[in-house]
C-alpha cells in the first residue's frame, strides 16, 4: 500500500492505547511501518532496479527480525540524545516496548502490502516467490476515511482518553471490516470469473487475476492467464450481467526466439521480469530493425507508467 495508508495504520495502533505504554510509542508505531520501504532506494540505481528490489529482502523474515531492532534503536537514540536532553525530566523510554511496537509496526506494513495486485515476496531471501492478496487498489480513499475520521474523532476527545480510545478503535475496526470484506469480495470474484471464462469456451485457465479499480470497491478488472495467453474482462457487482469479457487475447509471445533472448540480456529486462507475473512478449520488426516488447498483463494502458512495460531495440548485426 501507499505510505499513507502505512502510516495512519502505525497512528492508528498507537491511539488505540499503545501509545500510552512508552514515551515516543506513537513515532516508533508510525516509523516501523513505513520501515520495510526503505528499499525505495534502489530508485537510485539502474534502470528497472526498484522493480526487481522492491518488497523483497526488506519485507521478508529476515527483515521481520532485524528491522524493529533498528527502529527501536534509532527511537532510543533520539530519545537519549535529543528528547531528554532538551528535557532532563521526562520521563525515558523502554527498549523492550519501543522493541515489541517496532514488531507490530513492520509487521503490519507486508500485510498490508499483500493486499493488492503488486503483490509482495513474503519469503525473501529465501524463495522469490510473489504473493499477492488482489483485495485493495494501491491507494484506497475508502480505507484511508476510516483510519482518519478515527484518528480525528480520537483527537477531538483527547481530553476524555477512554472516549478517544474508542473512537481510534472503531475508526480501525471498520477499516478491518473494509479490508476483510475487500478480500472476500476478491475471492468470490476470481471464482465467478473462472466459471464464467470456462463457460465461455476459455480453456487450460492457470490463475484468474482480481484488480480493484480505483475508488470502486465493487468494480474490477479480470485477467484470466492461459496455457496461451491473457483474456481480459471486467467485474461489476451491482450490475447484470456481473462479468463480461472482451474479444481480446494478448498471447504469451515466442519467449525462445533469438531476438527475445537478445533482449533479455539487457539489465533493464532481466529487473523488469523478475517482478513481472504475468508477462508476454512482443517482437516488431520495422525494415531491418526490430523492437522487443516486454508487458505485464496486470498493468495495461497510460496510467500503468513503466510498469505497463519495456522496449528494447536490437541493431541488426549486434551480438
Amino acid at each position: 500500500m501507499d505510505p499513507v495508508t502505512h502510516t495512519l495504520v502505525g497512528a492508528t495502533l498507537a491511539r488505540t492505547g499503545l501509545d500510552r505504554r512508552t514515551p515516543l510509542a506513537a513515532a516508533t508505531l508510525m516509523i516501523a511501518a513505513n520501515a520495510p520501504d526503505i528499499d525505495i532506494i534502489t530508485a537510485f540505481g539502474d534502470r528497472n532496479a526498484t522493480l526487481a528490489c522492491r518488497r523483497g529482502w526488506t519485507h521478508g523474515p529476515v527483515a521481520w527480525l532485524l528491522l524493529p531492532f533498528v527502529v527501536a534503536g534509532f527511537v532510543m537514540a533520539w530519545d537519549r540524545w535529543v528528547r531528554r536532553r532538551r528535557t532532563p525530566d521526562a520521563t525515558p523510554a523502554s527498549a523492550v516496548v519501543l522493541l515489541l511496537l517496532a514488531i507490530i509496526g513492520v509487521l503490519s506494513h507486508p500485510a498490508l502490502d499483500w493486499l493488492n495486485t503488486y503483490g509482495v515476496r513474503l519469503l525473501m531471501p529465501f524463495s522469490g516467490q510473489w504473493f499477492r492478496g488482489d483485495s485493495l487498489f494501491i491507494i484506497d480513499p475508502y480505507l484511508w476515511t476510516a483510519l482518519a475520521v478515527g484518528l480525528l474523532g480520537a483527537r477531538v476527545m483527547r481530553p476524555d482518553l477512554l472516549r478517544a480510545r474508542r473512537i481510534a478503535r472503531i475508526g480501525g475496526g471498520a477499516a478491518l471490516t473494509y479490508v476483510v470484506l475487500m478480500i472476500a469480495l476478491s475471492a468470490a470474484g476470481e471464482r465467478l470469473a473462472r466459471t464464467v471464462a470456462e463457460s465461455r469456451g476459455i480453456s487450460s485457465i492457470g490463475e484468474v487475476l482480481y484488480s480493484p479499480r480505483p475508488a470502486s470497491p465493487l468494480a474490477a478488472d479480470l485477467v484470466v492467464k492461459t496455457a496461451g495467453g491473457y483474456h481480459f474482462g471486467s467485474l461489476r457487482w451491482l450490475t447484470k450481467p456481473r462479468v463480461t469479457f472482451d474479444d481480446q487475447m494478448v498471447a504469451l509471445g515466442d519467449w525462445n526466439s533469438g531476438a527475445v533472448q537478445r533482449a533479455r540480456a539487457d539489465p533493464a529486462v532481466r529487473n523488469y521480469l523478475v517482478w513481472s507475473q504475468f508477462p508476454y512478449v512482443r517482437t516488431e520488426m520495422t525494415g531491418t530493425d526490430t523492437t522487443v516488447f516486454f508487458g505485464d498483463a496486470r498493468y495495461r494502458g497510460g496510467m500503468a507508467g513503466g510498469l505497463q512495460g519495456i522496449r528494447v531495440a536490437l541493431r541488426p548485426g549486434a551480438p
